[in-house]
């Protein structure tokens, strides 16, 4: 298990396009969440997360995850492992509640600091916004917000509203379409 240690911040149209215009890398993501993760050979865990990333590259990834709820001092346990996609695993992610994003690096080291952009796919997601950062650090977050100009982070009870489990939506959309529509934004973000 990895302890993780981060914040999240709500951002504005004009300060997301100035730190996309800042940002070192970009990656597409679509993240399921699943009650258990039974189809894999370990044995099964709850809350789990399966995620599939793709690079500018067109690299593509697939990871099991379990994150552990949020404590005091903006920790949580994570635990993660890749996974072989199959057909099983497709037909598991069906209907299952989805988010998908663009993520923009802004920093990789001494702290990862990234900024999300929500993808709009055939329902709402449960909350209003379109652009989330999050900085993860062993450090001081003050540094990292003056940076960034990320000046309110989110309260503890305000960042379990805007933990993607929790605004993920049931999509009628396929997982290969939703992969689809992720693909093409971010070849469409790489032009800008």
């Amino acid at each position: 298990m990895y302890i993780e240690r981060e914040k999240k911040y709500l951002v504005d149209e004009k300060l997301a396009r100035n730190l996309i215009e800042k940002s070192v890398a970009r990656i597409g993501v679509v993240q399921w969440y699943l009650d258990t993760c039974s189809f894999d050979i370990e044995k099964g865990m709850t809350n789990c997360r399966i995620r599939y990333t793709i690079d500018e590259s067109g690299n593509e990834e697939w990871v099991r995850a379990f994150k552990s709820t949020l404590i005091e001092d903006f920790t949580r346990q994570e635990e993660e492992s890749k996974v072989e996609i199959s057909a099983d695993m497709f037909e598991t992610l069906t209907f299952k509640p989805v988010v998908a994003k663009i993520r923009y690096y802004l920093l990789y080291e001494p702290a990862e600091v990234v900024l999300d952009e929500l993808i709009e796919l055939d329902r709402p997601y449960r909350v209003p916004v379109k652009y989330l950062a999050e900085i993860e650090t062993q450090e001081a977050f003050e540094e990292y917000e003056r940076m960034f100009e990320l000046n309110a982070p989110l309260s503890l009870e305000e960042f379990e509203r805007y933990i993607n489990k929790n605004f993920a939506v049931e999509s009628k959309l396929s997982p290969r379409e939703i992969i689809d529509i992720v693909n093409e934004k971010l070849k469409k973000s790489k032009q800008k």
